[in-house]
């Protein structure tokens, strides 16, 4: 899952063309469906450079930042894209941060590995001080920043940690949605 995924496939000859379709399906559904409200996320973009590449094959079939109010915005869930993170903000209109593989990369571990799972926690201290990194040079850019992952709908702990933060946005499962937003209405 590391290795040729995502981001470095659609700008790659041997993949761009499926890429080019999953462009068309976007227009499609803009243009002929009336659904212009869609925001793309481009995952597992190690580079400012890969989200160049990436930018311009999808300028080039019709699918350009600001244009009819598209948006783009990059997953944050690799220590390059919060290291970076004032180099990728001003291409993009926001961060998701994907927290599980955010933990993952940024621990070194697989959660999925019996042996290490014990290790894996979205609250450990390496992974909320690269969150608070993101906000912060996403704040002076004005990039807005959502999260998406487990960590909270599991942990309320961690939601409070997010909005006392500035987190714009926070996804959870619906099982936890009205945990969540008691939480969130207590720090708020």
């Amino acid at each position: 899952m590391i290795g040729w995924r995502s981001a470095s496939r659609y700008y790659s000859d041997a993949f761009r063309e499926a890429f080019v379709l999953e462009c068309k399906a976007l227009n499609k559904v803009r243009d002929e469906f009336g659904l212009e409200n869609i925001t793309v996320m481009i995952p597992f973009c190690r580079t400012p450079q890969e989200l160049e590449k990436v930018l311009k094959i999808m300028s080039q079939n019709g699918l350009k930042r600001g244009d009819r109010g598209l948006e783009i915005y990059l997953m944050a869930e690799l220590p390059s894209n919060i290291l970076l993170a004032e180099h990728f903000a001003p291409m993009i209109d926001g961060f998701s941060i994907g927290s599980n593989d955010l933990t993952q990369l940024t621990l070194g571990l697989d959660r999925d590995s019996s042996l290490v799972a014990h290790l894996y926690d979205e609250r450990n201290e390496a992974v909320k001080i690269m969150i608070k990194d993101l906000l912060g040079t996403a704040k002076k850019f004005g990039t807005k920043v959502g999260i998406c992952g487990q960590g909270p709908s599991d942990f309320p702990d961690f939601s409070e940690f997010l909005v006392n933060e500035g987190i714009d946005t926070i996804s959870v499962t619906p099982d936890s949605m009205l945990k969540t937003l008691k939480v969130i209405s207590e720090v708020e």
